[in-house]
């Protein structure tokens, strides 16, 4: 395992979005001693088997699965989290929106997220600072818009072979193996996404009851 690597993976299947998400990506400041890796992953089956792909394909210690339509505003993104997994080796995974206590329904937009109040404006996301929420929040489960990692756990395809809930799966995934989960909230967010509403809600809520059946009904 490389510790001086951090490799950004992403499912692609538009170019727009994709060299888009790729420039920001560039665009970071990069610390003295670590490499960047980028890996796309086309054509892939299902999310959780995609990121699967790219774990197995890279050595770097430190991976960020990301969403094509994902773009990084902060230029000191690398080195930032980095510095957090470094300062507690029980953090297994870091995300950029996120939920302290999922919902019996596990539907995550249905709770309060950390940052806890955002909008939605002309299809973009944009979260409002809370002051007296900033610093690192532990979280159970975290939006699959943007999940680092410094610890390799499988995703689960056996079970989330589609584009829904795989992010939260491996959310308890790495909470079984006893890993934290954080969500960093500072005056200045990290990342801009381009929000789209959700396009089968039959396929949204038949991973859900998937979930909810290896999760949250034992």
């Amino acid at each position: 395992m490389n510790e001086h690597k951090i490799c950004f993976i992403i499912c692609a299947n538009n170019d727009l979005f994709f060299e888009e998400c790729v420039r920001y990506i560039h665009w970071l400041e990069v610390p003295e001693g670590m490499e960047v890796e980028l890996l796309e992953i086309r054509d892939a089956a299902s999310m959780a088997k995609g990121y699967n792909e790219g774990m197995c394909s890279s050595d770097a210690k430190y991976k960020v699965y990301m969403h094509q339509d994902a773009f990084l505003v902060n230029k000191y993104f690398i080195s930032d989290i980095i510095s957090i997994f470094k300062s507690d080796k029980s953090i297994g995974m870091i995300g950029l929106v996120g939920i302290q206590k999922l919902p019996e329904s596990g539907v995550m937009w249905s709770g309060k997220r950390v940052p806890e109040v955002y909008e939605l404006e002309e299809g973009w996301e944009n979260y409002r600072y809370d002051q007296e929420r900033d610093g690192l929040w532990e979280v159970e489960g975290i939006d699959g818009v943007l999940m680092a990692t410094q610890y390799d756990i499988p995703w689960r395809e056996d079970l989330f072979d589609g584009w829904d809930f795989y992010d939260l799966s491996q959310s308890f995934e790495m909470r079984k193996k006893g890993y934290r989960i954080v969500v960093p909230v500072h005056k200045r967010f990290w990342h801009q996404h381009d929000d789209k509403p959700v396009l089968s809600m039959w396929n949204y809520d038949k991973y859900r009851k998937r979930f909810l059946k290896e999760y949250m009904e034992k």
